[in-house]
């Protein structure tokens, strides 16, 4: 989705999400809107069943005020992540980002596979929801997504192929496709570890290397559908940066200089073991990040940045070096108003959280 103004009733369903309870005058007062526009949004979502009324609660002074509780579980999504490792991961997500069920799925790398595997996935967790309205189904893909869902590029045999479309006919459900760091990033936005910040960029390093822009709880696509291809920023020694920054490349590399080809668990114990060559390795991917990091900062002035992916996975030294040169870069930084800078907080189930919020949130606008 394109950024656009937040109106009153997505200010005040934003409100009642994060608080959980709340009365019509904190609503008013938090969300910058009147009683009686309040009162009329309030009674909207009431009928809808995404809000209800407990009760009096604690007086100040005067009449206890109605308390309205948000209900979770009025609407469900089924989110998928769809990356390029074999496996299909499935969530089924609430109104507050909880899993009630998850499912995990294998696929080959042709369409047919693709298709009949995520369609399995949905079949295996819709029976799981019970109550409420279940909205639809979210597919983050590895690959970049344009405005229209269609994908444009991917190492998956899903490029300009009717993904949605079909899932749509098999399934009966609505279906809407999205680039993973987007949806990681809606995610951390919304329950996660940027939950506080109005404008949130969202860096991850795995498969790929991509980034995710959250303002205001809603994804910033830019005009194709293309913000957040970092992968492809140049660095300074004339590589792109996913050639330098994404895991599989470390591996390369420390083959090269070792002459040992080992796998990702075997590089990470020799990390922690104290193995010189991966120790550098590791340290210059977290420059490398920063980098990437530190101009997305400048470029959009963001309250926080959060870093994701597999590369969580190296550690306290890896993310304090990463922080450390990304506050350096920032223009921020030197008047005193720095971005947060931290951790994912749904690591690597992030994706498929997201994918089913993607189909949430459209629920309101």
């Amino acid at each position: 989705m394109r950024f656009t103004y937040v109106s009153g009733k997505r200010r005040v369903f934003e409100k009642l999400r994060k608080e959980g309870c709340i009365s019509r005058a904190d609503l008013a007062r938090k969300c910058s809107l009147t009683r009686p526009a309040v009162s009329s949004i309030v009674e909207e979502l009431i009928s809808c069943g995404f809000v209800r009324e407990l009760g009096p609660g604690r007086s100040t002074g005067g009449k206890p005020p109605i308390m309205l509780e948000f209900v979770p579980e009025a609407r469900c999504a089924i989110g998928i992540n769809l990356g390029g490792d074999g496996m299909i991961e499935g969530v089924l997500c609430n109104l507050s980002c909880g899993v009630l069920k998850s499912e995990v799925v294998a696929y080959e790398n042709n369409f047919d596979s693709i298709l009949s595997g995520t369609e399995k996935l949905i079949r295996i967790l819709t029976p799981h929801f019970s109550g409420g309205i279940l909205a639809g189904v979210g597919i983050a893909v590895s690959g970049i997504v344009d405005n229209d869902g269609v994908v444009v590029r991917s190492s998956l045999d899903i490029v300009g192929k009717p993904l949605a479309d079909m899932l749509e006919q098999r399934t009966g459900l609505p279906v809407r496709i999205e680039r993973r760091p987007n949806a990681a990033a809606l995610a951390e936005a919304l329950f996660g570890a940027g939950s506080d910040a109005a404008k949130l960029v969202y860096l991850t390093s795995g498969i790929g290397v991509g980034a995710g822009l959250v303002i205001n709880c809603e994804i910033f696509t830019g005009s194709h559908g293309f913000t957040g291809e970092v992968g492809q920023l140049h660095l300074p020694d004339s590589r792109i940066l996913e050639e330098a920054a994404r895991p599989s490349s470390m591996l390369k590399e420390y083959a090269v200089k070792t002459g040992e080809k080992i796998s990702m668990d075997e590089f990470i114990q020799k990390l922690f073991a104290g193995d010189e060559v991966a120790g550098a390795l590791v340290t210059s991917n977290a420059r490398y990040l920063a980098y990437a990091g530190g101009i997305a900062a400048n470029l959009f002035d963001p309250d926080a940045v959060v870093l994701g992916g597999d590369v969580l996975e190296f550690g306290d030294r890896h993310f304090e070096i990463f922080k450390k040169e990304l506050l350096a870069m920032s223009v921020a930084g030197e008047m005193k108003k720095p971005p947060v800078v931290v951790r994912s907080k749904f690591g690597r189930r992030g994706v498929a959280v997201g994918g089913a919020q993607i189909i949430l949130d459209s629920l309101i606008h």
